[in-house]
């Protein structure tokens, strides 16, 4: 009876305001423009102002009550798996009636910016509009939308404490590499590099010694030589200003043990990077380094111009000090320009007129292999296969705006109206927006498997977090399958494992949730067991009640070990109008938590506030958020390793997870030369950190994007979607 009176609140709750948000989205639908009087018009526009406002105001109303819904309909979840279906069925109702209201608000939104338009018009305004004008800048605009500011337009810190999906769409179009991934193989192929491959090297004493070679005659976009000066720069601002983050895995230093402390800080890895000449350049390691380190990391790390970059690292005593240098207009040796942004509302790029290789052909083929032929010509790997793309190197594109959405909803909208072309969005397009999107004629949606994946991240550095039977009894209690089944609808795709299943030659299909396949009672009968065998302790112990089928009682005063009872903690996560999925995931693990005797609460939390919170700071508790990945997956030691702590060095070690024999197979993956080792190596760590748990791995999902058929792409099949190139923003063309 209970879920049923929670089915019935909550569908009114949102039909309710439904109602209230058409009513307003629609009064002014009849309405016309009296084109004889521009007083008239500024007067309707107005007003049709007014109503986006409500509708505005009635929309953010409407998320509360659902969030307000879902957070009751949680603390009332029993354990009868009936009574959870039907929950998980009245939420998803919930939801799609939000969607409406959504799209509703957004409708609204869109009569107000028509309405100022022909106000505008009617008063014959002089200034172009700001579309119009950025159209002029090439043959077409590709208008992207996006779905949170890019935070710096700085390149060396969006490698490294502004490590953000936003600002990797936006700025590294512009960014050169000596070598690179082919789209959409991911196979290993030279950029400013000559030679065709990376080069293995050779001993030199105690030392490793590698030389590249780089080709002569390419520039950066000011038309000034890109040469091995720039790239041994690069490295030096690096090690001088310590950066962090991921300068870690590109530009990995070696590094001195401190005989003064009990932990090994010593690490193997470069020593220098020099400019044999203008286009020989030479790393020196401090012994032969893996692919971890040199194919998949320094060969592939981020190269910048000397003579712009020079003088802003000189004058800077810190990482912080360069970080704090706009990018806007920095010589790309990509194929485009970063241009300027207006936080709040969009980043905008230019076409590199000088960018290199213009016109030369790339044929990629299924067996892994690729071809090249412009003013050079080259093949690497396997050509045997079936051509999978074929293109010419742009760009095309005049320029590419990446316009700041608030939701899925005013984004799709957009993209019908024609305002955006590609909707870019490292989750995809929500899949209860698919059949809005493929109304319209003119778009196409395509699916791809993910490589990136959702997570729970415990605070490790402090109690209860540091305490690994607790991190085990959270994991025991969340049910993966029935979250993504029950109440995801199918939609989510649950996933164990650090290296989702599209990154097939890597992942671990073999390792096992904590307590899969357990019922609700079951699950809480392991979880009690893993604290108490662990020394925890309860003022009351939570018991299953067999005749409600629910936790009754509760816990109260779970202590750890030592005495310490659980203070209220925070579960920080993006509310539904960012991402429903994890927002979701997030009430419902607190729930389960509460069960237990954990008193937590889930926070939902603004995506950039999440990171800004987390990243540096210790004083969080736990967080979900996600990760877009790498083929190569190193970032399994990156996560993890006790010398990457994001509190102490500036890594990605969030968790500020501790295990010394982690680290240990953390070196032998970055030392590793042959692949084949290297992912018996992951698949050891990625054991380890499921039995660990400072991450719980939740799911994962398809990426699903949405565009204007009016595109053309290479190709539109490629492990994590377009999106993990950034769109293809310098090979995206008009279709013929």
């Amino acid at each position: 009876m209970r879920a049923t009176s929670i089915h019935t609140s909550i569908r009114w709750l949102a039909v309710l305001s439904v109602l209230a948000l058409l009513a307003v989205a629609c009064g002014g639908a009849d309405e016309e423009m009296d084109d004889a009087a521009a007083a008239q018009a500024q007067a309707q526009a107005a007003a049709a102002q007014a109503e986006a406002d409500a509708a505005q105001a009635a929309l953010a109303q409407a998320q509360a009550d659902l969030e307000a819904a879902q957070a009751t309909a949680a603390e009332a979840m029993e354990g009868d798996d009936a009574a959870q279906a039907e929950l998980a069925a009245a939420l998803a109702e919930a939801e799609a009636a939000l969607d409406e209201a959504e799209m509703a608000a957004a409708e609204a939104m869109m009569a107000a910016e028509e309405a100022e338009a022909a106000a505008a018009e009617e008063a014959a305004a002089t200034t172009m509009p700001e579309e119009e004008e950025v159209a002029e800048a090439g043959p077409f605009t590709y208008k992207l939308a996006i779905f949170s500011d890019p935070t710096t337009d700085n390149p060396w810190a969006y490698l490294d404490t502004e490590a953000d999906v936003w600002n990797q769409y936006v700025l590294t179009p512009a960014i050169p590499t000596l070598y690179g991934s082919a789209f959409p193989s991911y196979t290993v192929v030279p950029n400013l590099a000559a030679d065709v491959e990376p080069p293995l090297g050779s001993a030199s004493g105690d030392n490793w010694v590698i030389d590249v070679n780089m080709r002569q005659g390419l520039v950066w976009s000011d038309g000034s030589p890109i040469t091995a000066n720039d790239v041994a720069f690069t490295f030096n601002a690096v090690k001088d200003l310590e950066m962090g983050g991921n300068w870690f895995s590109l530009l990995p230093l070696a590094r001195e043990d401190d005989p003064a402390t009990e932990e090994n800080e010593g690490a193997e890895g470069l020593i220098s990077v020099e400019a044999v000449d203008d286009y020989t350049v030479r790393y020196t390691w401090s012994s032969q380094p893996g692919l971890a380190q040199w194919q998949f990391g320094a060969a592939q790390a981020a190269v910048f111009s000397e003579a712009h970059w020079g003088p802003h690292v000189a004058a800077s005593g810190d990482a912080g000090e360069l970080y704090a240098v706009s990018g806007e207009g920095a010589p790309s040796g990509g194929s485009m320009v970063f241009d300027r942004r207006e936080p709040g509302a969009f980043a905008r790029s230019v076409a590199n007129a000088n960018a290199n290789d213009q016109g030369a052909q790339t044929t990629s083929f299924s067996s892994g292999g690729v071809t090249f032929s412009g003013d050079v010509s080259w093949q690497v790997g396997d050509t045997s296969g079936e051509v999978i793309a074929d293109s010419i190197a742009g760009p095309h594109a005049g320029d590419a705006i990446y316009s700041v959405y608030d939701t899925q909803d005013a984004a799709v909208l957009a993209l019908r109206d024609g305002e955006v072309d590609f909707m870019l969005n490292p989750l995809g397009l929500q899949r209860g927006l698919q059949s809005t999107v493929l109304e319209a004629g003119d778009l196409d949606v395509i699916a791809n498997s993910s490589n990136g994946f959702r997570y729970l991240a415990f605070n490790t550095r402090r109690f209860p977090g540091s305490d690994v039977a607790f991190r085990q009894a959270v994991a025991c209690m969340i049910d993966k399958e029935f979250m993504a089944t029950n109440v995801l609808q199918g939609v989510a795709i649950p996933l164990n494992s650090m290296v989702p299943p599209g990154n097939a030659f890597w992942a671990n299909p073999e390792l096992d949730a904590w307590c899969a396949g357990q019922s609700q009672e079951e699950r809480l009968n392991s979880a009690v067991q893993i604290l108490k065998d662990a020394g925890w302790t309860w003022d009351v112990e939570p018991q299953w009640n067999p005749d409600n089928r629910d936790v009754i009682p509760k816990g109260e005063g779970l202590r750890g070990p030592e005495g310490t009872e659980v203070a209220p903690m925070e579960l920080l996560a993006p509310g539904p109008g960012y991402d429903p999925l994890r927002a979701t995931y997030s009430l419902f693990i607190a729930d389960w938590a509460n069960d237990l005797g954990i008193p937590l609460t889930a926070e939902p939390t603004g995506f950039s506030v999440i990171v800004d919170r987390v990243f540096g700071p210790v004083d969080w508790d736990m967080y979900i958020l996600g990760w877009g990945l790498t083929i190569f997956p190193d970032y399994v030691a990156d996560f993890f390793d006790s010398r990457a702590d994001s509190a102490t060095a500036g890594g990605f070690n969030i968790p500020g997870y501790a295990n010394p024999a982690f680290d240990e197979m953390a070196d032998q993956l970055k030392a590793e030369t042959d692949i084949n080792e290297a992912a018996a190596i992951v698949r050891r760590m990625d054991a380890v950190l499921a039995e660990d748990a400072p991450y719980v791995i939740l799911f994962t999902t398809p990426v699903l994007e949405a565009f204007r058929n009016t595109l053309e792409f290479p190709s539109t099949t490629t492990l994590d979607g377009l999106q993990n190139f950034s769109a293809l923003p310098g090979a995206v063309n008009l279709a013929q």
